[in-house]
């Protein structure tokens, strides 16, 4: 049996609750193969590890959410979408019946730019449809890279090629557990949740005390962030929590309760 472990900002590079909570979890089932699949910041972490791997840990994959596709990779190419994937990242970015499948096969199976993706004519056309909807009290030119550089890391996680496994475990919903669904629907298997914190509370806590973002954009960072948990606990075979008032966030947020 092979496990993926997909951990943000902890193991195997920071020591701390959860990457303990991790490395005690590996080395208890020492007949299962694991894959760790990280998501860093950039690539400065890149081999840091603080934890002595076991030997059932056959594979430690990174994915950089400050990656240098955005800042040096030209333009070699306009990327067009068909009609199916325009209204898949439409549907995506106006947070209404969302078909993730469509986009995660998307990045699973076309070779482009992130970059020429969110300055791409598409995105353009979508941004303005969402501005119109619900935001035309703000300066456009600030919203559209406002949503760029929301949803570049996003995209960056989802560019990273996934390892087939058994079960795809994450240690969080947000750019985790969107890798874990993103697998899901790729590959098949079985997807856990297990949220040691609450992650969309967490992100929204941090963003309202946040000076790097300011007025209306609060409420669009934390919807973003809400809406990545709710695909986490809508794709998940089974979610955990700590404790019951995690479980009763979990509910708010759109878990279905059988889960």
């Amino acid at each position: 049996m092979r496990v993926c472990i997909i951990v943000e900002g902890c193991y195997p590079y920071v020591v701390g609750g959860v990457s303990s909570w991790v490395h005690s979890l590996i080395k208890q089932f020492p007949h299962i193969e694991f894959v760790i699949q990280t998501i860093a910041a950039d690539r400065s972490i890149r081999g840091k590890y603080v934890y002595e791997l076991p030997t059932n840990v056959i594979e430690v994959r990174e994915t950089y959410v400050q990656d240098d596709d955005w800042v040096t990779s030209k333009r070699t190419h306009k990327l067009h979408l068909n009609q199916k994937e325009f209204q898949a990242f439409q549907s995506m970015l106006l947070n209404k019946d969302i078909d993730w499948d469509t986009i995660f096969h998307f990045f699973a199976n076309k070779k482009f730019s992130v970059n020429d993706l969110l300055m791409g004519n598409d995105l353009l056309l979508m941004a303005q449809e969402l501005y119109i909807q619900k935001y035309e009290n703000i300066t456009f030119s600030d919203f559209l890279w406002s949503l760029r550089s929301m949803y570049l890391p996003l995209f960056l996680c989802l560019r990273t090629p996934m390892p087939k496994a058994d079960l795809y475990h994450c240690v969080a919903t947000g750019y985790a557990g969107m890798m874990g669904c993103m697998a899901k629907s790729i590959h098949g298997g079985t997807l856990l949740i297990s949220e040691h914190g609450i992650y969309s509370r967490e992100r929204e806590e941090d963003i309202i005390k946040a000076n790097w973002v300011q007025g209306i954009y609060k409420s669009v960072w934390i919807e973003h962030f809400k809406k990545l948990s709710l695909c986490a606990y809508q794709n998940a075979n089974k979610v955990t929590a700590l404790f019951e008032y995690a479980r009763s966030l979990q509910l708010e947020l759109g878990c279905p309760e059988e889960k």
